[in-house]
């Protein structure tokens, strides 16, 4: 009697996992936008201007990926490949079949072709995987659109855009950031009656750079919002590289804690900069129609008409700016405490991951991952049982139809077409 007892209860545990498996929706794409690795200040005569203490001297030029920012793309690298091999994406060991994984990387910025590489490399050793880029001159079209003809901005409405969101002037922004400008002072100590000092008491304006020669014109925040942000993202690097706390925003906020306190200004220069939907619709709807026809494509086609390589695993290397600004366009928002929400830290990823259920239908999951501060300074070696940050996005009027959190894709793509501004969407060319 046990024995029978036994055996039923077995079979009905096969029956209930059969019928979970049936139900359970499977990858069959894998699309992220990742920031590059660690780096440096993009502009150390500029930072040496904002405080009289000498700043902390880094492995690499400006804007360079470091070496420390190496090894923390290797530590990602184990976690990447054994959650691409449990969606059943790329092999567990050896190399994935020609045409399944493909990268690509800005052409104008070094460290998004070299995070690119070196994550490859690590994730499939031995298997001569790179990231390609653009062969033209000048900016990229597909990361910088609004720096180039096709996302030229309309001085006028991108005036009347940013003040849109900040509320139609700056009063609110001024009182939001106080405190923590007068913590950037403190910090900095630049003397009183110093040209730029205090940061705090500089003026707040609106800086138009007309066009000229073949670059467009541009509209953005001056002022002290727009470098204590540069300045946070900076004391943020110097902890995610590991320089010692006595060198991290000059030991006066070195703990994760106040680093992470400190990035409020930057989402908030974001709020009035890349995240404005004028502005965001100009300068991405370029990449994000690629994503588009990608996360399209039959999944049995050689390739999508017009988009890239129909590969599924596809890395997109770039930088916070296109993350913020695709999620601006989508309604995006993320929440992988202790970092603020809607935070993109160095080798975080905006994920897009097309799946299909038993029947065939087709859905959408969007998400951000993304290594803690600590993960990163340490360069930990990541892997499922020590993952990085992970939050589902859900997408906005997606809700009523949403599986596991993932939107039909039917669904998706009549909600995210509409955002696109086709007037700054070209072809696009990955050979």
């Amino acid at each position: 009697m046990p024995s029978r007892l036994a055996c039923a209860l077995a079979m009905l545990l096969l029956t209930v996992a059969g019928a979970q498996g049936a139900d359970a929706l499977l990858t069959d794409k894998y699309i992220a936008l990742m920031r590059h690795g660690v780096r440096p200040q993009t502009d150390s005569k500029e930072l040496a201007k904002l405080s009289p203490k000498p700043w902390p001297k880094w492995d690499v030029a400006d804007g360079q990926l470091t070496a420390h920012g190496v090894a923390a793309v290797k530590g990602l690298a184990p976690f990447e490949r054994g959650m691409l091999a449990a969606k059943g994406l790329v092999p567990a060991e050896g190399c994935p079949p020609p045409g399944t994984v493909f990268g690509w990387a800005n052409s104008a910025v070094k460290r998004t072709i070299d995070t690119g590489n070196v994550l490859l490399e690590a994730m499939f050793p031995g298997c001569g995987l790179s990231v390609g880029t653009w062969k033209g001159e000048g900016p990229d079209p597909l990361y910088d659109a609004s720096d180039v003809d096709l996302g030229a901005i309309d001085v006028d409405e991108a005036k009347a855009a940013i003040l849109q969101a900040a509320g139609g002037s700056f009063d609110r922004l001024k009182a939001e950031t106080e405190p923590l400008l007068k913590e950037i002072d403190a910090i900095l100590e630049c003397p009183a009656g110093s040209e730029g000092c205090p940061l705090s008491e500089q003026p707040w304006k609106l800086d138009v750079k007309e066009a000229r020669d073949d670059k467009p014109a541009s509209v953005s925040v001056k002022g002290p919002l727009a470098k204590a942000g540069t300045l946070a993202q900076v004391f943020l690097l110097q902890y995610a590289n590991g320089f010692p706390a006595d060198q991290v925003a000059f030991g006066k906020a070195s703990t994760a804690e106040d680093i992470i306190r400190l990035s409020k200004l930057r989402q908030l220069k974001y709020d009035v900069g890349n995240r404005v939907p004028y502005l965001a619709a100009r300068d991405a709807s370029n990449f994000l129609n690629q994503i588009l026809i990608a996360l399209a494509v039959d999944p049995k086609g050689d390739e999508a008409a017009g988009g890239p390589p129909n590969a599924r695993f596809l890395l997109f290397m770039g930088s916070d700016t296109q993350q913020a600004e695709i999620a601006a366009l989508l309604g995006l928002h993320w929440h992988i405490p202790p970092y603020l929400d809607d935070e993109t830290p160095p080798t975080g990823a905006l994920t897009f991951e097309r799946l299909h259920d038993a029947a065939g239908k087709a859905y959408v999951r969007a998400g951000f991952a993304a290594p803690s501060l600590d993960q990163i300074r340490k360069a930990i070696s990541l892997d499922s049982a020590h993952p990085p940050l992970q939050a589902v996005a859900a997408i906005p009027g997606c809700a009523a139809e949403a599986v596991d959190g993932a939107c039909p894709l039917e669904t998706f793509l009549k909600l995210s077409r509409p955002k696109l501004d086709m007037t700054a969407v070209a072809p696009y060319s990955y050979h």
